[in-house]
C-alpha cells in the first residue's frame, strides 16, 4: 500500500485541496469525476469556499481501506 496524506474518519478518506481559482477548482472536480468513472469508484466532492472542493471515499471494507480506496486517492492526488 502507498502511503497516503489523507485523514480517516467514520469510515471515510477525507481530504481538501485548495486552489488558486474556482475555476482551477472546477476544472479538477471534473477530472476528478473522469477518474472515477474509469475506476468505477465514485467519491463525495464537496465545492466550498470558492476555491476549496473537499474529497471524501468511503471505507466500505470491513477490513479497513482497500487497495482500490487507495488507488482512487492516489489518482486524485496526482490531479491535484
Amino acid at each position: 500500500m502507498n502511503n497516503i496524506d489523507w485523514t480517516i474518519e467514520n469510515n471515510f478518506m477525507n481530504k481538501d485541496f485548495d486552489f488558486q481559482s474556482s475555476k482551477s477548482a472546477m476544472k479538477f472536480m471534473d477530472e476528478v469525476a473522469k477518474v472515477s468513472d474509469v475506476e468505477q469508484h465514485y467519491p463525495e466532492i464537496h465545492f466550498h469556499s470558492g476555491k476549496t472542493v473537499n474529497v471524501r471515499i468511503a471505507i466500505e471494507s470491513e477490513t479497513g481501506m482497500s487497495e482500490k480506496d487507495i488507488r482512487l486517492a492516489n489518482l486524485i492526488n496526482n490531479i491535484g
